[in-house]
């Protein structure tokens, strides 16, 4: 519009025309169309013939109004399916209205658009009442993707071929590059196209000479430049030529699309910043930011790059040559934490605010919140870089060949900027691969039986499916938490269900009687299926991991890459089965193998039922003759008979077993301490002295003897004699003791201390001597307190008690209720 009078005008002409049609529908409706048609067949013809020009009408206006959304429009096949088809037809209408609402709020000024004549200004947006922060991270926004020149493909599973149309800065020309190579599992995949230039490039020599920082800009007096067309492309890329140094980072948004987007790219000089819109159909052009990203005399700065490499691969065609990452430099310096917040309070003391790191940054135009957060990621990094740099300098020992902390840190960077991004997919089989279903049940393990396991594979294969066909997270799909809890349950109605999919998503609701299907499906067929110990078994020692697809119709309906036809797979996989031995690590060659020579294979035991006996072959004397006593020349070789000595001799008042009983080691050996007088009675049972050494059958060479002195054997002597005379003493004084005490007690009881007659019989008790029972002497509860008689009732009141008299209601008023 180009005057506010054409708006009105235009205004005042659709609301009078909605006002006459929604009048003539209303006195139609009115009518009995149904007694119009039976007496009049043109009627009946021209009714038909409206209705069928209005359908048409409403199905253009959803497919227009659908355009550019994450909106279906609705099939109408007759008048009957507008009703049937309604919510999807709100959906639309909502949209358009929020649309609308947008509009109306840039017409008016609430919002001020930037245009590309006023490129310097930020992006605003009212402050008048801030989002929440949910609003912040859910937002029901248009796809963006889908109005890409290339829209990303999900369902795409061939190698990730990269986006470079041409090669700036490269040591190797593009076509030498794009070139496919094995990867260290035996899968092809394209080769990094700047694998050389990375390799051997180098920091400038500035950066190994300590300066002061320079300082930065004032964050509140300055701005950010908002680049959303190619001519503002340009002029950045004229300004980055001449920098040294230069700051990126990455906001990215993965809730809302299967793969993730990069949804902003900020660029900071030491004296501009950028923010670039990274959301425009155009976007693969920005692949002209590569003559400065891969310039090898201009440092890149960034902080935690791992995940920026591989979204700026994957969505923009981006390369970095000669990365600085602020994040190795932290952890070589030690410091307590490392993420960019905590250099911000360091070194600035700028503190950003959360709440928008999770933030939808898919959001057009951005708030002016969210506009100065994604500015201040960049804003600061350049100076927080010149305090790593000296600190780094300092601490490092140049004698030293790895000394050096700036090259530690260009090695640590190099191996970033090396990564390459791959496509998520995964073998549905045996749950390996990027987003399978592996990660999620090893830490699970043994808690799923046969259907739920089955149940569990076939829900999880189904949401990557539905996640892949709307674009769509899986998270927003469905919760790890509400797989795993759908698995367990095996929910078959609808309700039940979706009780366990909170928080529901849009496209949950509409999905969820398929999955109902699946679960009924997979239940039914999962009592068969394997076991999660069958596909999940640990590798064991010169095994590898049991990959093999076991049988599985359930999870069949979904076309999820197989292990054996994907050439990003390894196809060389190994069955597991348990290692067997010539010789036991323990027990050394005792136990051997069967009676023919044979090792047995012993199945993996269940999870649920673990073996934890140990046989072991009986503890004869042979089986305790060292190996080293066996070849050595000093030892003269013994008979033994093993059948006159079949217990070891350290083994006691041992029970004879079968021979393939099982037992415990415990069960078998002997007590912990042992007696001296026991020990001496079993070498003289054995027939050797006190001096000579216990053998098992074998002459043992004798220590040499150590030369003891007269005067010391004497010493030793007299300090043996005095502790066993203080020994003796000692038992003759605890002896004397108890005799006292016992004289003590016969006095207190008898009267008298002599309590034996002559000739050894107890003494006759005397009735007239011995005190009295019922007027005995009792002694007060308490000091000064009152003296109790005899009572003889006493023990009788402590008898259990009888039941209560039931007391029987009488005639009058109730007690039921008080008054």
């Amino acid at each position: 519009m180009t005057s506010e009078g054409t708006f009105k005008k235009l205004q005042r002409d659709v609301s009078s025309a909605l006002v006459d049609t929604t009048r003539t529908a209303s006195r139609i409706s009115s009518e009995d169309l149904a007694f119009q048609r039976s007496i009049n067949p043109e009627v009946s013809r021209r009714l038909d013939g409206q209705s069928k020009r209005l359908l048409s009408l409403v199905r253009n206006l959803n497919k227009t109004a659908s355009a550019g959304t994450d909106a279906v429009p609705p099939r109408l096949k007759n008048v009957e399916s507008v009703d049937d088809e309604w919510r999807g037809i709100v959906d639309i209408v909502d949209n358009l209205l929020e649309k609308a609402d947008a509009c109306l709020d840039e017409f008016t000024g609430v919002i001020k658009k930037l245009t590309p004549s006023r490129p310097s200004d930020p992006v605003t947006m009212s402050t008048k009442r801030p989002l929440a922060k949910h609003e912040y991270r859910n937002q029901n926004l248009p796809k963006p993707q889908r109005l890409f020149r290339n829209v990303p493909r999900n369902e795409e599973t061939t190698p990730f071929r990269p986006l470079l149309q041409t090669k700036p800065n490269g040591l190797t020309s593009l076509e030498d590059s794009l070139v496919m190579t094995p990867s260290q599992e035996g899968s092809l995949q394209y080769k990094h196209p700047y694998h050389d230039e990375i390799v051997q490039s180098n920091f400038p020599d500035a950066a190994y000479v300590q300066s002061d920082p320079l300082p930065y800009s004032p964050f509140e007096s300055t701005t950010a430049t908002w680049v959303d067309t190619p001519e503002a492309v340009q002029d950045m890329l004229r300004d980055l030529r001449r920098a040294k140094e230069i700051a990126v980072d990455v906001e990215h948004h993965d809730l809302h699309t299967y793969i993730g987007l990069v949804s902003l790219l900020q660029i900071s000089t030491r004296e501009k910043d950028w923010i670039v819109d990274t959301l425009v159909p155009w976007r693969e052009d920005l692949q002209i930011l590569n003559e400065v990203f891969t310039d090898p005399r201009i440092i890149k700065v960034l902080h935690g790059s791992t995940s920026d490499i591989l979204w700026l691969q994957r969505d923009l065609g981006l390369y970095i040559v000669g990365l600085f990452d602020t994040y190795h430099a932290s952890r070589l310096l030690r410091y307590q934490k490392r993420g960019l917040a905590y250099l911000l309070q360091r070194f600035t003391k700028y503190e950003p605010d959360k709440r928008y790191q999770m933030a939808d940054w898919r959001m057009r135009p951005l708030p002016e919140q969210m506009f100065d957060y994604a500015r201040s990621d960049t804003h600061f990094l350049l100076y927080i870089y010149d305090n790593l740099r000296n600190e780094l300098l300092t601490n490092s020992d140049l004698t030293s060949p790895d000394g050096n902390l700036i090259d530690s840190v260009r090695d640590s960077s190099k191996a970033e900027a090396l990564q390459r991004y791959e496509r998520p997919f995964y073998d549905a089989a045996t749950g390996m691969g990027l987003n399978g279903w592996y990660n999620i049940l090893s830490r699970s393990l043994g808690l799923f039986s046969r259907e739920q396991f089955a149940v569990f594979r076939a829900v999880h294969q189904w949401r990557d499916q539905i996640a892949r066909q709307k674009d769509e997270s899986l998270m927003h799909i469905l919760s790890n938490h509400a797989l795993q809890a759908i698995a367990r349950e095996i929910p078959t109605e609808l309700p039940v269900l979706l009780g366990y999919c909170h928080p529901i998503s849009s496209t949950m609701k509409k999905s969820a009687a398929e999955l109902i299907e699946v679960i009924k499906e997979t239940k039914a067929n999962g009592a068969n299926g394997p076991e999660p110990k069958d596909l999940m078994s640990p590798p064991i020692l010169g095994h590898s991991m049991n990959l093999a697809a076991a049988p599985n119709s359930m999870i069949s309906r979904t076309n999820i890459i197989s292990a054996t036809n994907h050439p990003m797979l390894p196809t060389n996989t190994v069955k597991p089965s348990l290692a067997t031995f010539s010789s036991s690590h323990f027990w050394g060659s005792t136990i051997s193998g069967d009676k023919e020579g044979k090792q047995e294979d012993f199945p993996l035991a269940p999870v649920e039922q673990p073996h934890l006996a140990l046989p072991l072959p009986p503890l004869t004397a042979e089986v305790f003759v060292s190996q080293t006593s066996k070849e050595s020349p000093l030892q003269t070789p013994a008979t033994i008979d093993p059948g006159a000595r079949a217990d070891h001799q350290y083994t006691k008042k041992r029970k004879p077993r079968d021979e393939d009983d099982v037992f415990v080691v415990k069960q078998v050996g002997g007590s912990k301490k042992r007696k001296t007088v026991e020990l001496q009675d079993e070498m003289e049972a054995v027939g050797l002295q006190e001096d000579e050494p216990m053998t098992n059958g074998t002459v043992e060479p004798q220590p040499e003897k150590i030369e003891i002195s007269p005067r010391d054997e004497i010493q030793d002597e007299q300090k043996a004699n005095e502790k066993a005379q203080r020994r003796q003493e000692r038992k003759m004084q605890k002896k004397l003791k108890k005799e006292r005490k016992k004289q003590e007690e016969l006095q207190r009881t008898n009267g008298h201390a002599d309590g034996e007659l002559n000739n050894g019989e107890s003494a006759a008790f005397d009735y007239e001597a011995a005190p009295s029972v019922l007027h005995a002497r009792q002694e007060p509860d308490r000091p000064g307190g009152p003296k109790r008689g005899f009572d003889p009732y006493t023990k009788s009141l402590n008898a259990p008690k009888g039941m209560r008299k039931v007391q029987k209601e009488g005639p009058g008023r109730s007690m039921t209720y008080k008054h």
